[in-house]
């Protein structure tokens, strides 16, 4: 009699799939400003209506109205990047799960296939937080395959402002200053830099912002009972009383595979995320068609392949997807330079 091996099937794979990510994606904030969606497309696509402009014209009594020109609107398109590994559960893990004295039966390996689906689902949320995040602090990402070939590449035109004063030298830095010029930068683009704007920066950019001393910027500011502003709620209190952005501190990242811990914000780098006037997403990461899935349906694939006959035998669980990210607005995101 021969031993079966039992495992989740392809369907059930995306079920848990779909139930682990809520709680994978709460702490990454990248997937608040990009959220992912599937769209049926076999490209990254999207379309982005031309700014009004011109006022109302006089006409007068018995005048005739003034025809006007409809706006018109611009198409983005970018190739999808076609991502996808697969992790093996080879002979000797198949073999050892045989149990002692047993010579028929099934040996389940249900917990090292989900063992892979997490690790590789976490890689493939690393892998689009990278993107996400190269694209929020530089205004381009790239990705590099194992033969050192860019495989996928975009630049996206994203407003900028450089501090007249680092924000590491305390005495003399304006980091109010600077996020008053910012707010400056919403004109002409229908977007608020305002108190509804996030500013995302990692811990070391917020603990030079947190201790200047510059009395005629933060230095100088008094909360309730004339403390001084020494942490992130009274900072955000002071910055909310002059409608200017909300600091949140990010300090995600992930490890290379020497091992090393790269972070998605770098130090004296504030990405700036304002809200659109009429409310509209600045952004999207766009999952598109993917052949692995049942009718090239667009979205992820998480399979497990078996292939008993080989030698020696093993069990593949593969994980990919093909998309890229679309941003609606470029203007609503500034980076700074502090």
């Amino acid at each position: 009699m021969a031993i079966t091996v039992t495992y989740p099937v392809n369907a059930d794979l995306q079920q848990v799939a779909q139930d682990k990510l809520p709680n994978l994606i709460a702490n990454r904030p990248i997937f608040s400003i990009l959220p992912i969606r599937n769209a049926d497309a076999d490209i990254v696509m999207w379309d982005q209506e031309d700014n009004y402009v011109g006022l109302q014209q006089i006409r007068g009594l018995n005048g005739q109205p003034q025809r006007v020109k409809r706006i018109g609107g611009k198409r983005y398109m970018m190739q999808p990047g076609v991502y996808g590994e697969y992790i093996s559960i080879d002979e000797i893990e198949i073999t050892r799960r045989r149990p002692y004295g047993a010579f028929n039966g099934s040996v389940p390996i249900d917990d090292l296939v989900m063992q892979a689906q997490d690790q590789l689902l976490g890689r493939r949320l690393d892998r689009i937080e990278k993107i996400g995040w190269d694209l929020l602090t530089t205004g381009t990402f790239s990705v590099a395959g194992p033969d050192g070939i860019t495989y996928q590449t975009d630049t996206f035109a994203l407003q900028t402002y450089s501090a007249g004063t680092a924000w590491s030298t305390a005495a003399t830095s304006g980091p109010l200053g600077d996020f008053r010029a910012v707010q400056l930068l919403s004109r002409g683009h229908s977007v608020n830099f305002g108190a509804t704007a996030k500013a995302y920066m990692n811990r070391v950019t917020f603990n030079n912002f947190i201790k200047n001393t510059n009395a005629a910027d933060l230095g100088g500011k008094r909360t309730a009972g004339l403390a001084a502003v020494n942490d992130i709620n009274s900072a955000n209190t002071i910055l909310a009383g002059e409608d200017l952005p909300q600091i949140v501190i990010f300090d995600g990242g992930y490890q290379d595979e020497s091992n090393t811990f790269q972070p998605f914000i770098a130090n004296a780098k504030v990405v700036v995320v304002g809200t659109r006037t009429d409310g509209a997403a600045i952004g999207e990461y766009q999952m598109t068609r993917n052949a692995n899935n049942p009718g090239a349906a667009p979205g992820a694939y998480m399979k497990v392949v078996d292939e008993p006959d080989d030698v020696p035998r093993s069990i593949q669980v593969h994980d990919g997807h093909n998309g890229g990210p679309a941003v609606y607005f470029p203007s609503a995101i500034v980076v700074m330079s502090v």
